[in-house]
């Protein structure tokens, strides 16, 4: 992951994540050490840096991570509001999670369910989507890895048929 590099108060700071550490200009400072609040799928932890506090967001569900300070992106520059995932989203995510139950179980049936909430969540979370367009994108996932799942179970079925 590249490095975030944050100027506060005219000091320079180099910040990479390493595992459950962040490292500030070498020092290493474990993530369980800082304080921290969870927000939905979010785990912040405040990293104090000089006389400021930046947030270090950490994505509990698919993973990824965020610097934010005084509001704004450090990576990009642009203002940070972290997606929360809308209500309904968890519908289609039980959906997903169903197909193991009812189409490929197994290793594929959840490989394929975890993908599936994968994308859910990313399409849900997304805000250049209006609300509409993410529950018809929702709909369309959940119907093309209903597909993938019925062409895996008729494609295995048959190769065991021809047995």
């Amino acid at each position: 992951m590249k490095p975030w590099n944050v100027v506060v108060d005219g000091t320079q700071y180099e910040i990479k994540a390493k595992g459950g550490k962040l490292v500030v200009n070498g020092e290493k400072k474990k993530l369980k050490n800082l304080m921290s609040k969870k927000d939905g799928m979010w785990k912040i932890y405040e990293l104090p840096l000089g006389p400021k506090k930046a947030e270090y967001y950490v994505n509990t569900w698919v993973g990824g991570a965020k610097l934010v300070m005084d509001g704004r992106d450090c990576a990009t520059g642009q203002p940070y509001t972290p997606p929360n995932l809308p209500k309904w989203a968890y519908i289609f995510m039980v959906i997903h999670l169903l197909y193991i139950f009812f189409l490929l179980g197994g290793a594929l049936g959840v490989l394929t369910a975890f993908l599936g909430l994968m994308a859910t969540i990313s399409v849900s979370c997304n805000n250049n989507f209006s609300t509409p367009v993410k529950v018809l994108l929702n709909i369309g996932i959940l119907v093309g890895f209903a597909v993938i799942d019925l062409g895996i179970v008729f494609a295995v079925t048959g190769l065991v048929g021809s047995l």
